[in-house]
């Protein structure tokens, strides 16, 4: 049988075992709190550069295709410059630019051959 004493001890261990068990359960809660506010602080910060990254990228993607828009602009004028010398020169000379076709001709047929 329990005697007075023992059973004193046996509450008090009880009481010592909640104790410690809401104790843990509000460490484990304060625990889970502040995990919860890193995490949202991290994706607060990851959101943040994202957006940088993103500005960023938009900047430096819009400067290279204004500098390939004016680098087809260039080619495209040399084109019709070209062109146009080409057209000259064969109106100034027109026995010599069917002379020069007709060596270009041969010059690629004997080359289709091999």
């Amino acid at each position: 049988m329990a005697t007075p004493q023992t059973s004193t001890r046996k509450s008090r261990a009880r009481i010592n075992g909640h104790d410690k068990k809401t104790a843990a359960a509000e460490a484990a809660r304060n625990d889970l709190h502040t995990a919860q506010e890193a995490a949202e602080t991290f994706v607060s910060a990851v959101k943040s550069s994202a957006n940088h990254f993103t500005e960023h990228l938009g900047r430096a993607v819009g400067e290279k295709v204004v500098k390939a828009q004016h680098g087809a602009e260039t080619v495209a004028d040399k084109a019709a410059e070209a062109r146009h010398r080409l057209e000259d020169t064969i109106r100034e000379r027109p026995l010599m630019s069917v002379g020069a076709a007709a060596g270009a001709g041969v010059l690629l047929a004997l080359l289709a051959r091999r």
